[in-house]
């Protein structure tokens, strides 16, 4: 959608994930579904070229500073965000969680109810109008992903906004940490783009998809057609590999799920083997199988307009 804004604008940095750096002199966009990001040196625009951009998209804004007023807060948002100092001594282990809601909400109010909300140490922080961040520290009271449906639950309830969550992993705190947080928001901003149901992501739930959106489309044609070749054929036989796959390969469980009888899923799987010659009942087979259905789903979904 921003490449015919390079016309006009040559320098102009056009990303898929949330930008990193706020505060720089570039102008942030971004479209209605937030797929997309282009940001523009300020010294380039005219008054009247931003007020145009801004009602054709939405302005990516910085959270106002009033909001983040914790030292702790400040720190951690400078530290990741800014260039900033380490907030702690080296060594010890954090991780983010980052948090986005569907709709706007006053950011006072919401912070008031995560800190009622969250266990006791966790720091709370706002990106901007409707992204965050929860800062953990590797102990024994750490959320795990009951905890933030809970949350997200009571959330939802109070607010009538629908929070989503992206629960990032531990990792020791030193000079790697802030690039280790960048990769972690470009998948949390990828995992919008695409149609899944989960609202609590990690690496292990979206970086197949995101592996898959980088591989070349000529290779993807290639690797991927005699399984897609498949699934056209046999359209309910996506659901059965795929809930297969991800049940561990274990056809009692996946006939449970899939309200069939055992030996109704066996043939399905008998017959994916034969059809594409990729045994899915193998760990390595059942890897390009996945990839294969994520693929063929992808390329089905209805366009968001």
């Amino acid at each position: 959608m921003f490449t015919h804004l390079r016309k006009k604008y040559p320098d102009a940095v056009i990303q898929h994930h949330y930008p990193t750096n706020l505060e720089s002199t570039m102008v942030w966009f971004t479209t209605k579904h937030e797929d997309e990001y282009i940001g523009i040196d300020q010294s380039e625009l005219s008054q009247g070229e931003l007020e145009l951009l801004t009602c054709l998209f939405k302005q990516v804004e910085p959270s106002p500073v009033n909001v983040n007023d914790s030292p702790a807060s400040v720190e951690w948002y400078n530290y990741l965000l800014a260039n900033g100092a380490p907030p702690v001594t080296s060594g010890e282990e954090f991780r983010v969680i980052q948090f986005s809601l569907k709709e706007g909400q006053n950011q006072f109010q919401l912070k008031e109810a995560f800190q009622h909300l969250l266990p006791h140490g966790t720091i709370l922080i706002f990106l901007a109008d409707r992204m965050g961040l929860l800062i953990e520290e590797n102990n024994e009271w750490t959320m795990d992903e009951e905890q933030l449906q809970s949350i997200s639950h009571v959330i939802e309830s109070d607010f009538f906004v629908s929070p989503s969550f992206y629960i990032g992993q531990f990792h020791e705190l030193n000079a790697q940490y802030p690039a280790f947080f960048t990769h972690e928001r470009e998948l949390f901003s990828f995992s919008k783009t695409i149609q899944k149901q989960e609202f609590i992501q990690t690496a292990v739930t979206i970086l197949p998809e995101f592996i898959l959106h980088h591989f070349p489309q000529k290779w993807e044609e290639h690797m991927f057609k005699k399984v897609i070749d498949v699934f056209t054929e046999d359209p309910e036989m996506i659901q059965t590999i795929k809930v297969f796959l991800e049940n561990q390969s274990n056809i009692s469980q996946t006939a449970k799920k899939l309200f069939l009888h055992r030996n109704s899923v066996q043939y399905r799987i008998d017959k994916f083997i034969e059809k594409t010659n990729i045994d899915i009942k193998r760990f390595q087979g059942g890897i390009l199988a996945y990839f294969a259905c994520l693929s063929f789903q992808s390329d089905n979904l209805p366009k968001m307009n």
